[in-house]
């Protein structure tokens, strides 16, 4: 193809190295992979989970190559390459092959680590190991995904069977499946837990306090948590970051900001520092309520305080400066950009969304059309954007916003995000060549010396 003068990409190579990995040729999909490198094309999520589910079922896996296999799996996490379940699925099932227990619970603990969500193989490969061993770790792991899966019952289950073998639960176990009844807003059953955690010789730690807190704030129970808050301090439990946290969150959600406020100063008193999260819950509530002002001081507090902003930060007053006044939205823009913001893909978000919301719903199809030709990929909440900006202008074809003012704000926030992203993309990809020996300088692919 390249012979002819046909541009070839990331997709081609995947199709390519797929062809080759479903026909078990591996050895040919991996000299497919290495060229595609060779050729300074960025393998994405797709390249590298074609090449270790093949991997896996061909070779490494069942060859017992797992160290092969592992060594794919990390150089993928490494490079930052956005990976699914699937890939680790095969591994857990071939460590358990092998009666290596430990090692599937260790990649179970990072899948999740990962923030990945564990499928329902991924749990028929660890129970597969729970029945040639009865092992503490494996039954905690099993119990701890089907919690996180809100799957309570089948969670009760395993716990029955876990001390029915006489394998005792700890506290991360117990914290686990109450959080699931929290979560489920079945609070009275997760207060029975901690009663029969209690009875069975265990002491509730502050995690467990901080899960059952949580849920009474989700289901707005707040005087019952000043109740709870009381049970610490007399069993010798210290409310700690989180736990005011939630509570103030809780406070702001129900517009109370006097509470909140109050127990940001007991926070204070307790000599306990505020971090990100307190300072970001402050500032969605202030943006929430119209107060961007009082969200530009409480950055310049946040940064007095040497406490680092993060990207919900930076994206929460994003979102805030592009529905303020025009002439102080600018000037918190500018002060943004001086502290080296980093736009993401929520902050590209934020400003499609923007577009649809003020009337330049043709803004918003333009900019989704430059990013594709740009090889961006939209998932979830991007394309339902740009589905809304469609049928927004599907209606009303002559439907256009007259603040010209408003619109090239837009499009010079949206402008600095999509060069910002571009030029992250571009770096990522010379840092992988320099890596693997190439001088992204030179006009050839030859490998330095």
């Amino acid at each position: 193809m390249a012979q002819v003068g046909i541009q070839v990409n990331t997709i081609t190579f995947n199709v390519l190295i797929d062809g080759y990995a479903k026909s078990g040729q591996m050895h040919q999909a991996s000299a497919a992979y290495r060229e595609m490198q060779a050729r300074g094309l960025v393998p994405d999520s797709c390249t590298f989970n074609i090449i270790a589910a093949r991997a896996h079922k061909f070779r490494l896996c069942w060859d017992h190559r797992l160290d092969d296999a592992w060594e794919l799996r990390l150089g993928a996490i490494e490079q930052g390459v956005p990976l699914r379940v699937t890939g680790f699925n095969a591994l857990i099932a071939a460590y358990n092959k092998e009666g290596l227990h430990e090692e599937a619970s260790e990649l179970y603990r990072i899948i999740n680590k990962l923030g990945l969500t564990p499928s329902s193989s991924t749990f028929n490969y660890l129970i597969m190991g729970l029945c040639n061993q009865t092992d503490f770790i494996a039954f905690s792991a099993y119990i701890n995904g089907r919690s996180r899966l809100d799957y309570v019952n089948e969670a009760y289950q395993a716990f029955a069977e876990m001390t029915s073998r006489g394998i005792v639960p700890n506290n991360i176990t117990y914290n686990s499946i109450i959080s699931a009844l929290c979560k489920a807003g079945n609070m009275t059953e997760a207060f029975k837990l901690e009663q029969n955690m209690r009875q069975s010789g265990l002491v509730p730690d502050i995690y467990t306090s901080n899960i059952l807190i949580d849920g009474l704030c989700r289901e707005g129970k707040l005087k019952m948590v000043d109740n709870l808050l009381l049970d610490m301090c007399s069993n010798g439990l210290t409310p700690d970051t989180v736990t005011y946290n939630t509570i103030i969150n809780a406070y702001c959600r129900a517009q109370d900001m006097n509470s909140a406020m109050n127990f940001m100063n007991k926070m204070l008193v307790a000599g306990c520092e505020p971090d990100i999260f307190t300072y970001n819950i402050w500032m969605h509530s202030l943006y929430r309520n119209h107060m961007l002002n009082q969200a530009g001081k409480l950055l310049d507090e946040l940064v007095a305080v040497d406490c680092s902003p993060n990207s919900v930060t930076y994206n929460t007053l994003m979102d805030g400066i592009c529905s303020d006044v025009l002439d102080r939205a600018m000037i918190l823009t500018g002060r943004l950009i001086k502290m080296a913001f980093k736009p993401n893909t929520i902050t590209l978000n934020v400003f499609l969304s923007h577009f649809c919301k003020q009337g330049f719903g043709n803004r918003a199809l333009m900019w989704a059309e430059k990013l594709r030709e740009d090889s961006y990929v939209f998932y979830g909440a991007t394309r339902n954007i740009i589905d809304w900006a469609r049928r927004e202008m599907e209606d009303d074809p002559q439907a256009n916003n007259e603040d010209i003012g408003r619109c090239m704000f837009l499009e010079f926030l949206m402008f600095m995000t999509y060069e910002a992203m571009l030029n992250s993309r571009s770096s990522k990809a010379t840092h992988m060549l320099t890596e693997k020996g190439f001088d992204p300088a030179s006009n050839s692919m030859i490998r330095k010396e």
